[in-house]
């Protein structure tokens, strides 16, 4: 996992959290937290509990870029212009973004327009988890999609009142 700060997910305290889109984030936070305390059962259940929460969690790391751009950047022209610039770079540097791209936005997509999950139920010598169609830990790369989105909202929080100041 690539670092995007320092600091548990869960007790860090954020300095700055004026922004909008840091609800569907605690969101995100407390989906991230049912995973890492959540037996995923071996695939007898119809609808294993883990996929409605992946459901849920898929389309609030989405959720987060969205509210960003329809609530947060029209609250003023210094938010426009911080969103804009912010939202312009992940655009543009993909590869260090792959989170977003490869992740967020493709899973949430899948699942959303296709219904198609994009992971499945594999069992090794430590019981069963859930393995994303990268061959990654889906609930890791979940996990690291909560970290990056932390970091893209504290950067935006920081310009937007490095220039308000």
């Amino acid at each position: 996992m690539e670092s995007y700060g320092k600091g548990d997910i869960f007790t860090r305290r954020i300095a700055i959290k004026t922004l909008n889109a840091w609800e569907p984030f605690t969101d995100c936070v407390s989906i991230l937290f049912s995973f890492q305390h959540l037996d995923v059962v071996d695939g007898e259940d119809e609808l294993p509990e883990w996929r409605i929460f992946w459901v849920a969690g898929l389309t609030l790391l989405r959720t987060i870029g969205h509210v960003l751009d329809k609530v947060d950047k029209p609250l003023s022209t210094k938010h426009a212009e911080v969103i804009s610039r912010n939202w312009m770079r992940i655009k543009t540097d993909r590869q260090q973004n792959r989170i977003f791209w490869d992740f967020v936005e493709d899973g949430r997509n899948n699942l959303l327009k296709t219904y198609s999950w994009g992971t499945s139920l594999v069992k090794d010598e430590h019981g069963y988890f859930v393995e994303y169609k990268s061959g990654d830990d889906a609930f890791q790369l979940f996990r690291e999609a909560v970290y990056w989105w932390r970091h893209q909202l504290e950067k935006i929080e920081s310009e937007i009142t490095e220039q308000t100041t």
